[in-house]
């Protein structure tokens, strides 16, 4: 049998610090109400010919972005949103953007004896954009907004897998032996290299 994966929970960002010329991250904030998730991926493909055929195939860069759709943003993320705090409570459009850090949980179902095992998807450094902001009337029901913010994905120079190589998506499953580590994500980033 196989698995099922299926809902996403624990959204959250974190800042990436900078001391000594040294990046690293802060601790992560989480972000209650995430509703949904998306991860794409594009990557071009170049033909390369010779004798009237493909000689080569050479793979492009890849290019990935993210989508995700939450309930409420807190004045904490503002500032990633391009917004700087005012002295009376309020923000204006700065159209500054800080790169960061951002993070979610999915579930895995596993089909033959209904294992449940949380999996844990990191993209090290994104910039967002600035959602659409839209409400309507309450009328019989209350209708809950619903911002979608998009995200770019930068391959992080200081985030590094064992071989040395910059990293731009990590995914790790929970299991008996990191469950120490995977236990510890809203109080720090797990990198590739954690142990």
């Amino acid at each position: 049998m196989g698995k099922v994966i299926h809902g996403n929970r624990n959204f959250g960002f974190a800042p990436i610090v900078t001391s000594n010329d040294t990046k690293s991250f802060g601790s992560p904030i989480m972000i209650p109400g995430m509703v949904s998730a998306t991860i794409e991926v594009e990557q071009e493909d170049t033909n390369i010919y010779s004798d009237d055929d493909v000689y080569c195939v050479v793979k492009g860069a890849k290019v990935r972005t993210a989508t995700v759709t939450l309930r409420n943003i807190p004045a904490a993320y503002m500032p990633y949103l391009g917004f700087k705090a005012t002295a009376n409570g309020g923000f204006v459009d700065t159209g500054t953007f800080a790169n960061h850090c951002i993070f979610f949980e999915t579930q895995g179902d596993d089909c033959s004896d209904g294992t449940k095992t949380p999996t844990l998807h990191y993209l090290y450094n994104v910039k967002a954009s600035e959602p659409t902001w839209e409400t309507s009337t309450d009328e019989e029901e209350v209708e809950a907004a619903e911002l979608e913010v998009s995200f770019t994905a930068q391959t992080s120079e200081f985030v590094v897998d064992a071989d040395g190589v910059a990293c731009q998506y990590y995914r790790i499953e929970r299991s008996e032996t990191n469950a120490t580590l995977y236990d510890a994500f809203k109080t720090a980033v797990i990198l590739p290299t954690s142990v």
